[in-house]
This record gives C-alpha cells, structure tokens and sequence, in this order.
C-alpha cells in the first residue's frame, strides 16, 4: 500500500468512533423516551465509542499489514 492510500485509510478512521458513538447515543436517547429509563443514553455513548475503537484498532492493523500471520 502507498504512503497516501495509508494517509487516505488513517484520514477516514478518524470519522469511525465519534460516528458510531453518536448513533449508539441516539438510539440510547430513543430508548429512553420509550421506556422512560435515564441511562440508555449515556450507556449508549459508551458502547458506541467503544465499538469505534475497537473497530479503529482493527482496521490500523488491517492498513498496516499486521494481521497477516507468517
């Protein structure tokens, strides 16, 4: 992979965890008007980032080439 095919791959990771993040929370907030509880939102939140991370950390592997076993 090019320097700025991995730029271009690094440039777009970092849209993965606010955006997965905010989702989460919007379905959280939902949930919180539906069944009337106070901490889907911010539970959400939390799962949301994490999954983000989670998911960056993946794909900086998978861009770096060190998933590949020997």
């Amino acid at each position: 992979m090019s320097s700025y095919a991995k730029a271009g791959a690094y440039m777009g990771l970092a849209t993965i965890t606010p955006i997965s993040g905010y989702i989460c929370y919007l379905i959280g907030n939902w949930l919180d008007g539906k069944m009337g509880w106070g901490w889907a939102a911010t539970t959400g939140l939390l799962v949301g980032c994490v999954a983000g991370m989670y998911e960056t950390f993946r794909q900086a592997v998978r861009i770096e080439g060190l998933d590949k076993r020997k």
